[in-house]
């Protein structure tokens, strides 16, 4: 999977999901309003677990949409640095969508969300329920055709480790597979896994 650059204005935007970034191939980059002297202990806890693929952007003065100038200099510079990498900005602010047309032309690479629990590869982390968590499942299984599991211990690992980040316990794991199994998403014949290319559709980075 492509790396998945975000962006955020923490200026309108105060994420709640970030320590999910953690699994994944990501960079972050917060950006930081000069009015904003202190950051809840979560953020900066968060960040410090990314090490090198994190960073705060602090605006030093003030100025009318000086963040999101900051912002927009930093995605643009990262487009050219990172061209396999997909960028998400995370903000509430509509400014930034003729930027994103602009970049996402011939082919798109970056997407605007008002939060970080709108993005579909992260709601896999709000999952709380079977089914949603199989459809989060069947989603980082289709974001990778070429390197899914090809045995039931490795599917197991892989969906406790890297999809669900230890959070399922060995019950809701089991419970998982048997429902791709049972939608015909999955099919196990002793260790043996094999999967259903229909099912699998692909989505968007």
């Amino acid at each position: 999977m492509k790396t998945q650059v975000f962006l955020i204005d923490y200026e309108n935007v105060q994420p709640d999901v970030l320590p999910a970034l953690a699994v994944e191939d990501v960079r972050v980059l917060v950006f930081v309003g000069p009015q904003q002297g202190r950051l809840p202990f979560g953020l900066v806890e968060a960040m410090q677990k990314l090490g090198a693929k994190a960073e705060y952007v602090r605006v030093a003065r003030p100025g009318k949409d000086a963040l999101d100038m900051h912002l927009a200099f930093h995605l643009g510079r990262l487009c050219c640095e990172m061209t396999d990498a997909y960028f998400h900005v995370i903000a509430k602010d509509r400014d930034y969508d003729p930027l994103l047309a602009h970049i996402n032309h011939p082919v798109e690479r970056a997407a605007k969300w008002e939060s970080l629990s709108a993005v579909p590869m992260l709601q896999r982390f709000k999952a709380t329920s079977t089914p949603d968590q199989a459809l989060a499942a069947l989603r980082w299984l289709t974001e990778r055709p070429k390197n899914r599991p090809a045995t039931r211990k490795t599917l197991v690992n892989t969906l406790t480790k890297a999809v669900f980040a230890d959070r399922l316990d060995e019950e809701a794991i089991a419970a998982v597979v048997a429902l791709l199994e049972k939608r015909k998403v999955v099919k196990l014949d002793g260790q043996k896994v094999s999967y259903d290319a229909d099912k699998l559709e692909a989505p968007r980075d």
